[in-house]
């Protein structure tokens, strides 16, 4: 293609679209969205492989165009020095009613304690990034009636303007506040916890609606304290939800992870390790009587203890 002559505007659409579905796969660098749109469109999509300058400017140029003509916010995060799609004003997913409420299901019904529960969730959070809003909404409203038995059975008394105004955040994927009662306090009295929220879900073990967030700090009569840690908050101790004007980050951050080792007693282990949602197992090595000594990691030191618990005398932390 001749420097100078005017490109076809189908020819820069098709571009645009390659570097989109790139960026959809994953973070990538610039070579990376050039590799995926001469791959797509052709060897000749930018002009000649000699002239790699007018190359380079064309594709500033679609760069460009996608966050301005398109409204997808395709970010360089330099730390990591890729392009990463940070946020959306134009959706680039639409789904039929019906595999909304399948989308719903899943997230209502694939308890914590499913396996590959993280990925799961994880290929959810994707798919609603993409729709539109009022697609979003749709799901929560799908949700919502699935939840209403569940609800029902929460010992706890939840606001309700605390359930909307969650509901709102996760949808719009925004930062909350809010009061929080711990049990862990001992004056008694609530702390505000900054925090994205990710994941409401119901624990059947316990009986409570949780909401799994990621905390970045903490106030209180002794000040302010910084997290940067996950937290799951039972819904029934959050009061004075607030919504913030800051959009999540496009991908979930990564919490400190402690080791965990365990054994077993044949009796629980014969037939099969249990896996828990709070332990990531990497390994199990099974003994002679039939015992086993798993070993993994956890995101939280808390809920992995209760979890391994359930298991009384029959496990032995190590």
């Amino acid at each position: 293609m001749p420097r100078g002559r005017r490109e076809s505007h189908w020819l820069v659409i098709r571009r645009c679209l390659a570097i989109i579905r790139r960026a959809q796969r994953g973070p990538a660098t610039r070579a990376e969205l050039m590799q995926a749109v001469l791959h797509e469109v052709g060897t000749d999509a930018y002009g000649e492989e000699t002239d790699e300058e007018a190359r380079q400017i064309r594709l500033e140029k679609d760069l460009e165009r996608i966050r301005d003509r398109l409204l997808v916010d395709l970010y360089f995060d330099r730390k990591e020095g890729r392009y990463i799609i940070r946020d959306l004003w134009t959706p680039l997913l639409d789904l039929p009613d019906e595999d909304l409420e399948t989308i719903a299901w899943l997230e209502e019904t694939f308890g914590p304690e499913s396996p590959q529960h993280d990925e799961v969730r994880e290929f959810l959070d994707r798919i609603r990034f993409y729709l539109p809003m009022e697609r979003r909404l749709a799901i929560e409203r799908c949700r919502t009636a699935l939840a209403v038995d569940l609800r029902q059975r929460d010992e706890d008394e939840i606001s309700e303007a605390v359930w909307e105004g969650l509901t709102r955040a996760l949808v719009e994927r925004r930062r909350v506040e809010f009061l929080y009662r711990s049990p862990q306090q001992e004056d008694g009295e609530p702390r505000r916890h900054v925090v994205d929220p990710y994941e409401r879900y119901f624990d059947t073990a316990r009986g409570h609606y949780y909401l799994r967030g990621w905390c970045h700090y903490t106030e209180g009569p002794p000040g302010r304290y910084p997290q940067h840690r996950y937290f799951d908050y039972r819904l029934g101790r959050i009061s004075d939800l607030r919504l913030l004007p800051n959009k999540l980050p496009p991908t979930r951050p990564s919490g400190p992870r402690y080791e965990v080792t365990y054994e077993l007693a044949p009796k629980v282990a014969r037939l099969g390790i249990t896996r828990h949602r709070w332990i990531e197992i990497e390994s199990v090595e099974w003994r002679e009587d039939g015992g086993a000594v798993v070993r993994g990691w956890t995101e939280s030191l808390f809920w992995a203890v209760q979890a391994l618990l359930h298991y009384g005398p029959n496990c032995r932390v190590l």
